[in-house]
């Protein structure tokens, strides 16, 4: 599923595509990690808020662990 199949607020996924364009312009592998950070932090929060439901949860950790993996693996 892509972000934007994702049936989640406008809001969230408006910030989740924010944080996969950091992930993405990284420059190097501290960048990249720190924003594979970000995403995580963003995924937690959202759990602890109970924003969006757990399927949606495990989908936007998806989305962030393969962008930042295909990421690490072009800086690599």
């Amino acid at each position: 599923m892509t972000l934007e199949e994702m049936n989640i607020p406008t809001e969230i996924k408006r910030a989740a595509a924010d944080i996969i364009e950091r992930i993405e312009d990284a420059t190097g592998m501290l960048d990249a990690t720190m924003a594979g950070g970000v995403a995580e932090g963003f995924v937690l929060g959202l759990d602890c808020l109970k924003a969006v439901s757990p399927q949606h949860l495990d989908e936007l950790e998806r989305l962030f662990g393969k962008a930042t993996d295909r990421k690490m693996a072009l800086l690599r």
